[in-house]
């Protein structure tokens, strides 16, 4: 939203400024005031972007604001634009350089009984600056001028004050207020979607075709055909991840089911006879068993399979 003034001033001179503020939006200026302003608040970002959002910057300059870190950030981002910044003072007190040589309208002894020479010099100062006039008079006027204020209303049917004017007699008589031109776009443009189905302008009937047949074929020919790939649905996605690890479990439990046994190992050692057991006797090195000892001496050993004796029937052989 835009504001016409853009109200800087602390927590302690907020009595005042609510009086300043309620006294110009009856003149129908948009006033930005943000009365849960604390006094350890930052000149943040959003107050930032209203201040660039408004055509004017009016400081209450007071013993209390010169010293206040938030209201030198708003009067640097006033300072900051030409012709943005208006000064008003609540009290005696002088700025800080630069400020200190700007103008500054009084407003000591304002009430809400009692309006000061100030205020309406201020007033004067915001209405030239936002294309207004003569609401020095309008402010003059009392309730009992009934005569005197529609003369005012009729000589500056462009300003707020008139255009609220007529409003509120419209809303009283019942008549609905023109809707704003955004709106009637967007209300025009839904009406043609709902009709034509796509948005755009109904086609005219072709000699032989009815209108009816014309906006059908059209919001056919419009009409676009959707198709949904398999990695920008996320339902595809799921399926897939469920079916993976369905096969995964069953291939896990088909393995515990159907594993093969491991073979016993067969010992080649011959059956033990009670509780005896198989000692091996080694020689040792550089000997030969007694057992083949006793084969290899001669005489008549039974070799077994019935071959009897063996004789050494062997002859030394001849001398030369």
């Amino acid at each position: 939203m835009a504001y016409d003034v853009f109200l800087v001033t602390v927590p302690e001179d907020f009595d005042l400024a609510k009086l300043v503020a309620r006294r110009l939006r009856s003149l129908k200026f948009t006033v930005r005031f943000n009365q849960k302003q604390t006094e350890d608040d930052d000149f943040d970002a959003k107050d930032a972007r209203d201040a660039g959002k408004s055509g004017n910057m009016l400081i209450l300059w007071s013993e209390n604001s010169v010293k206040n870190d938030w209201v030198r950030a708003a009067a640097a981002v006033g300072n900051s634009r030409d012709g943005m910044l208006v000064h008003a003072g609540i009290d005696k007190t002088i700025p800080y350089t630069p400020y200190r040589k700007a103008k500054r309208f009084p407003l000591e002894g304002f009430t809400s009984r009692k309006i000061p020479e100030g205020f309406y010099k201020l007033v004067e100062e915001l209405a030239e600056r936002t294309g207004r006039s003569d609401l020095r008079a309008w402010m003059k006027l009392g309730s009992k001028d009934d005569e005197a204020r529609e003369a005012w209303l009729e000589a500056h049917p462009d300003d707020p004050l008139a255009i609220a004017e007529r409003q509120k007699r419209e809303k009283a008589l019942g008549i609905k207020p023109e809707p704003a031109k955004e709106a009637a776009e967007a209300a025009t443009k839904a009406a043609t979607t709902l009709r034509n189905g796509n948005g755009d302008p109904v086609p005219r009937s072709s000699a032989g075709v009815s209108a009816a047949v014309a906006r059908a074929s059209a919001s056919a020919r419009a009409a676009a055909t959707t198709v949904v790939e398999p990695d920008q649905d996320p339902v595809y996605g799921n399926w897939t991840i469920a079916a993976i690890c369905a096969a995964i479990a069953a291939i896990f439990l088909f393995s515990l089911v159907v594993r093969s046994q491991p073979v016993e190992r067969l010992s080649a050692e011959m059956p033990a006879t009670g509780n005896a057991r198989t000692v091996v006797a080694a020689c040792p090195a550089g000997t030969v068993p007694r057992s083949m000892v006793e084969f290899m001496e001669p005489g008549p050993v039974d070799i077994g399979m019935g071959h009897g004796p063996i004789i050494d029937d062997t002859t030394p052989p001849e001398s030369e």
